[in-house]
């Protein structure tokens, strides 16, 4: 009996002895876990312009610690980690005349959206076939019996833009022009001009709802503030003082109206409006014998015969005594999408040639840093220095021989003999930073320093330090 109580108290003593180790290796997978995550965190990483495209540094920095947070399980071995990263800035400047679309208006709120009996075009089967008339165009407003190739595209018709101008057009004919039997799907022929050309074209179509959307400001809107929140969200980066005409539509659904007007960049970002006589550029339009001069039967450019393919030689003619740095915007006429539209352009002379200034937009490679902290679960914009120790670091140290640091220094002893320090490879490190990188020193500067350090083998590693401009020493963080 007394043996079998034994057994049974060693057994039990067994199976609770096994609970400490069983939550020790459970512990320990966590861990290893966590730095396979920490490891698996590059110390270089590539956002490229077809992933992202950055319209400011100010975006980049704002939106990139989400992205990273997102991408990678950064935890507490990823304390104090740096990554550097690379993304594409768009650098430009806005063009001196701006035509706000539809986009500009939902951005700021005015986006006014209807939906209503119609026609869609179908995949079903026809069941009935029209051929739209003279007539049938003329209640859509068309003088000549066709539509127009770009009619197929996005566009406005009666103050709403549709998918297709077409498709709104065909509709409103059916619906509200021939009373057309909804219950049929009915092939509608018709006609369109394309380059010079009429021809047929046909589409099936049934009834169904149609959606359009208003886009412009309202007589109640301070549009001001308004424009000014769509221009920042273009280029955020535009320099101050910057002018810039603007058209824009404005009115309640169903009588809108187009204005323009133009507004200057002041301080903190604001955009105000201006008067005519408060612009500070020369201004030049072209005239019928500009575009006479340029051969073309038409006085406007269009996408075969672009503005920067004559412009420049124009005004190397015109103007034969310009001094570098000479400004001029130019006024022209563009025709593209079935209208023609005014538009500005701004050149300034180099001394050579004249180049255009704005509109202009480039594509840039941008690095920052990004660190990870522990204590805010969260990556922040890093504006570290980056030094690498080099021959003459290490000289200054007595540490030339080998060219690196060992693990006999990083402990407690003293620098410079005598002097008693916490670790030795920071004293020496202070000691480099102070003497050699003496622009550093500011309050706050952050520097991550790599070093050559030697422990059964030698490998580059690195720290990071922040600038104390009261104890005027380098903290190691």
């Amino acid at each position: 009996m007394k043996k079998t109580l034994l057994y049974i108290i060693a057994i039990t003593a067994g199976f609770m002895a096994c609970e400490p180790y069983s939550d020790i290796h459970k512990a320990t997978e966590e861990d290893l876990k966590l730095k396979r995550d920490d490891e698996a965190i590059p110390a270089y990483l590539v956002i490229s312009e077809e992933e992202k495209l950055y319209t400011s540094k100010e975006e980049a920095h704002t939106t990139i610690p989400g992205y990273l947070m997102d991408k990678y399980n950064a935890n507490q071995f990823s304390d104090q980690k740096v990554m550097e990263v690379e993304y594409t800035l768009l650098t430009q400047r806005l063009s001196p005349k701006l035509y706000l679309n539809d986009g500009d208006y939902t951005l700021t709120g005015n986006e006014y959206c209807k939906e209503e009996e119609g026609w869609l075009v179908s995949e079903e089967a026809a069941t009935a076939e029209i051929t739209l008339e003279a007539a049938d165009y003329s209640f859509v407003g068309y003088r000549y019996p066709n539509f127009s190739a770009s009619d197929y595209e996005e566009g406005e018709y009666q103050g709403y833009t549709y998918d297709s101008r077409l498709v709104a057009m065909v509709s409103d004919i059916l619906e509200n022009h021939r009373s057309y039997d909804r219950s049929k799907v009915v092939e509608v022929i018709f006609a369109v001009y394309d380059k010079g050309e009429v021809e047929a074209d046909t589409m099936a179509f049934e009834a169904g709802k149609i959606q359009g959307c208003a886009y412009h400001f309202l007589p109640a809107d301070d549009v001001e503030a308004k424009v000014g929140q769509i221009l920042n969200h273009h280029n955020q980066d535009e320099r101050e003082s910057s002018q810039i005409a603007v058209s824009y539509k404005v009115g309640e659904i169903g009588d809108v109206s187009t204005e323009e007007a133009f507004f200057q960049k002041g301080e903190a970002g604001a955009w105000a409006v201006i008067e005519e006589g408060d612009l500070t550029q020369e201004y030049y339009t072209l005239t019928g014998e500009d575009y006479e001069a340029f051969g073309f039967n038409y006085p406007n450019f269009s996408s075969s015969v672009p503005q920067e393919n004559y412009l420049p030689r124009f005004l190397n003619a015109k103007y034969p005594y310009a001094q570098s740095g000479d400004n001029l915007r130019i006024s022209y006429d563009y025709y593209g999408g079935g209208e023609t539209k005014d538009y500005l352009v701004e050149y300034e002379f180099d001394g050579e040639v004249w180049m255009q200034l704005a509109p202009y937009a480039e594509n840039l490679s941008s690095v920052d840093k990004f660190k990870y902290l522990h204590s805010e679960t969260a990556w922040v914009v890093s504006l570290a220095q980056v030094i690498k120790l080099e021959k003459a670091d290490y000289e200054l140290t007595g540490d030339d021989k080998y060219g690196n640091f060992g693990y006999y220094d990083n402990k407690e002893g003293e620098y410079p003999e005598g002097v008693a320090v916490d670790n030795i490879i920071d004293a020496k490190i202070n000691h480099i930073l102070n003497m050699h990188y003496e622009d550093l020193k500011k309050d706050g500067q952050e520097v991550i320093v790599f070093y050559m350090y030697y422990d059964n083998g030698t490998n580059e590693v690195s720290r990071s330090y922040i600038y104390e401009a009261a104890t005027e020493a380098f903290i190691k963080q």
